[in-house]
């Protein structure tokens, strides 16, 4: 059975996030200008030299680590919107609603979940940050692991609403 982190949709490619490029981008320039700065500074204080140098390299080290952690993201095509995972934990009463509600997509309303922060029924959830895509899966703890419960389940505009009413975000 394959598992959400497998899944694999035409309307979701990795693109570039601009706005952690931009911030690894200005991380870069502080620190190339602090070393710099450092390295020609006449006549100063040995200790602040070191600090400033310890600082510019520290602030290179971070740009290129946000750059090749965050420069990339998963984004819905069509809105352009950045995908959210968010994993939910229930206790293992749940299973079946929570199985069903994944099969049909509607919300059972005779019954409220609370989330947990541990539990043995695990719902992941990969939604567009528009709310206009996601994608669902339950697993179960057993044998310890969690194994997968139900098939990855593509949920449109309409069910996204309805696991927003299931799911707190």
């Amino acid at each position: 059975m394959n598992t959400i982190k497998e899944f694999s949709h035409p309307d979701l490619g990795v693109r570039i996030d601009v706005k952690n490029v931009v911030l690894s981008t200005l991380l870069l320039l502080l620190g190339i200008g602090l070393t710099y700065y450092s390295l020609n500074l006449a006549g100063a204080d040995e200790n602040s030299v070191v600090m400033l140098l310890g600082i510019g390299i520290a602030s290179v080290i971070a740009a290129i680590v946000c750059f090749v952690v965050g420069g990339k993201a998963l984004y819905f095509l069509p809105t352009m919107s950045k995908m959210e995972f968010k994993t939910k934990h229930y206790d293992a009463e749940t299973l079946s609603a929570i199985k069903q509600f994944v099969a049909t997509g509607k919300c059972p309303v005779t019954q409220m979940f609370c989330s947990k922060d541990i539990g043995n029924i695990r719902l992941d959830i990969l939604k567009a940050s528009d709310n206009t895509f996601a994608v669902i899966q339950v697993y179960k703890y057993t044998d310890l692991l969690y194994e997968p419960q139900t098939e990855v389940r593509v949920l449109n505009v309409g069910e996204v609403e309805e696991l927003l009413k299931f799911v707190k975000f």
